[in-house]
């Protein structure tokens, strides 16, 4: 069942293919820390096949879409879409513009790459939001 969730990221389609409701899947993954564990891990692999095939298509010679990887990370990560597409240079006066972290870059890179450069802007954001609330960061300029 979690190897459909993976490729699908639908526990629609697991409840259908293993004869059991959509609510059982949920209550087990409740109750059951190990299996809500490796279900997390499922629908973070199919997360990121869906994205890496959004950035894809986005990037599609005919119509390329930029909206469409927005709209799939503000869906998954709204917490951390700012974070992640605004990520700013702040350094000297020079550095007014958005250094930011190119879509089509990130595209290229293998999921697991992407993925982990994903796990590591959270830490991030997670220690400027602390530093934020410490007053260890003030603005430069």
């Amino acid at each position: 069942m979690l190897d459909i969730v993976s490729r699908t990221g639908s526990p629609k389609r697991a409840s259908e293919a293993v004869g059991v409701s959509v609510a059982t899947i949920h209550d087990h993954r409740r109750r059951d820390a190990d299996f809500g564990a490796r279900y997390g891990a499922a629908m973070d692999t199919a997360f990121h096949e869906i994205l890496g095939k959004a950035f894809e298509r986005s990037l599609a010679d005919e119509e390329p879409s930029d909206r469409l990887i927005e709209v799939l990370l503000k869906f998954r990560w709204p917490e951390r879409l700012n974070g992640f597409l605004a990520f700013t240079a702040e350094g000297g006066s020079a550095a007014a513009a958005p250094a930011g972290l190119d879509p089509r870059v990130i595209a290229r890179m293998e999921p697991s790459d992407r993925a982990a450069l994903i796990d590591l802007l959270g830490k991030y954001l997670v220690v400027e939001v602390e530093a934020k609330a410490d007053g260890a960061l003030v603005p430069i300029n």
